[in-house]
C-alpha cells in the first residue's frame, strides 16, 4: 500500500487530554501498518480549499473538540467529502457535525443545527444529552450486522469511551435514520452511537472516541481500518451514490 496524508480538521489544544490521545493513537497505528502515515492538523479558521484538500490528503478525520472556531468550514468540508467519495471519519463532535450537515443539505431541514452552536434555532437535530458522558463509558449495541463497526470489531456489544455532552436529538432519531443514512450502533437506552452513509467510499461517524482505547500492543481496530481505507486506491471520478 502507498504512504498516506491524514487531514486532522480540529483546533488543537495540547491542554484537551483527547487530543493528545488521538495523536498517541495514530502513533500506535503507524508502529503496526504496512505504510507510513503522516498526519497535519489543520486549524478550521485554515481549512484549504477543496483543490487543495483532494491533492494533498489521502482522508479526512473531523476530530473532537466541538464548538470550532470556524463551525461553517466544518460542515463544508464533511459536505464536499461526502459528495466527493472522499474518505472521512468523525469521532464525538465531527460524528454531531455529520449529522448536522446531512439534515440540512440531504433532507432539507435548512435550519437543522447543534445546540451548543445554534441553541436558538428551531430544529436542534443534536442536543444536550440527559446525562453527560464527559470522560465516561458505556455500553455500546452495533445493531447494523453489515456496518463498518461490526465488519472490523465483529460484535454485537462494545464499550464505547466518551468525552462529550451532546448527542443525536432523539426527537430525530426517526427523520434522520433513512437509507443511506444509517444508525448503525445504540446505548442501551436507545440513544444513537454511530452512524454510515450505506454506498459511500468511507463516511463513518461514532459519538465514543476509538482513540482513548488504543494502547501500542493493540491499536485501535477502527483508526487501524481507517487508515486502511484511505491507502487503498479507488478508481478515479468514482462519486458517492446518494447523490
Amino acid at each position: 500500500m502507498k504512504p498516506i496524508h491524514i487531514a486532522l480538521i480540529g483546533d488543537f489544544n495540547e491542554k484537551k487530554h483527547t487530543h493528545l490521545a488521538l495523536n498517541t493513537c495514530v502513533g500506535h497505528c503507524r508502529e503496526k501498518l504496512q505504510f507510513p502515515v503522516k498526519t497535519t492538523w489543520i486549524p478550521t479558521t485554515a481549512i484549504p480549499d477543496s483543490t487543495v484538500l483532494s491533492r494533498d490528503y489521502d482522508g479526512l478525520w473531523i476530530t473532537p473538540g466541538s464548538p470550532y472556531a470556524n463551525d461553517e468550514a466544518v460542515y463544508e468540508v464533511i459536505r464536499w467529502a461526502r459528495e466527493q467519495n472522499v474518505p472521512l471519519l468523525g469521532t464525538c463532535g465531527g460524528f454531531q457535525y455529520m449529522v448536522v450537515e446531512y439534515a440540512r443539505n440531504v433532507l432539507g431541514m435548512l435550519d437543522a443545527a447543534h445546540e451548543e452552536s445554534d441553541p436558538t434555532l428551531p430544529q436542534l437535530v443534536v442536543a444536550k444529552l440527559s446525562c453527560s458522558l464527559k470522560g465516561q463509558q458505556e455500553e455500546v449495541r452495533i445493531t447494523d450486522r453489515q456496518s463498518w463497526l461490526y465488519r472490523v470489531l465483529q460484535r454485537d456489544v462494545i464499550t464505547g469511551f466518551f468525552n462529550c455532552a451532546y448527542g443525536v436529538n432523539p426527537a430525530y432519531t426517526d427523520r434522520l435514520n433513512q437509507y443511506p443514512f444509517v444508525f448503525t450502533a445504540f446505548s442501551e437506552s436507545g440513544a444513537v452511537r454511530g452512524v454510515e452513509l450505506k454506498g459511500h467510499r468511507f463516511f463513518e461517524g461514532t459519538l465514543f472516541q476509538p482513540p482513548l482505547e488504543s494502547t501500542p500492543e493493540v491499536p485501535n481496530p477502527l483508526i487501524m481500518n481507517f487508515f486502511e481505507h484511505c491507502a487503498t486506491p479507488v478508481a478515479a471520478g468514482t462519486v458517492a451514490t446518494d447523490r
